[in-house]
């Protein structure tokens, strides 16, 4: 169940990112390596309040677990591409499985961080994805 005492908010001034997870402990290493990397980052614990809150709030990059209860993360990455209003977010996601089963179940994601590796390293890989995102020309 989602927990709105669960989310942190603030300005954007690097970049905004949602981080969905299932596990507490992840999802509080998620936001704070994110923060410490200057970017603004809420976190939920679900994939329906993950698709509430992006439909509320703009978002330059979602970091998805994949295996979560009820909406899991793939289904929530579909559901972001229809979505006119998050379709250009970047999609990281994040998981324990293996990223063909992932890529069967959802193709459009942007980037593929194994949950073996640190919050370090899929901090970096956020990063290098909307330092892409800012790079590329104006459409």
């Amino acid at each position: 169940m989602h927990d709105p005492a669960d989310t942190t908010t603030t300005t954007c001034s690097k970049g905004c990112i949602l981080a969905v997870d299932d596990c507490a402990t992840t999802r509080e290493l998620l936001r704070l390596t994110l923060e410490a990397m200057g970017y603004s980052v809420q976190a939920v614990d679900n994939g329906h309040a993950a698709l509430e809150v992006a439909g509320q709030q703009s978002f330059d990059a979602i970091v998805l677990d994949v295996e979560m209860p009820g909406l899991d993360g793939m289904a929530v990455g579909r559901a972001l591409r229809q979505n006119p209003r998050t379709a250009g977010a970047k999609i990281a996601m994040h998981s324990g499985m293996d990223e063909a089963a992932v890529r069967a179940g959802f193709s459009g994601y942007d980037a593929f961080v194994p949950k073996a590796g640190s919050p370090r390293l899929l901090g970096e890989w956020v990063d290098g994805l909307l330092r892409s995102r800012a790079a590329q020309p104006a459409a």
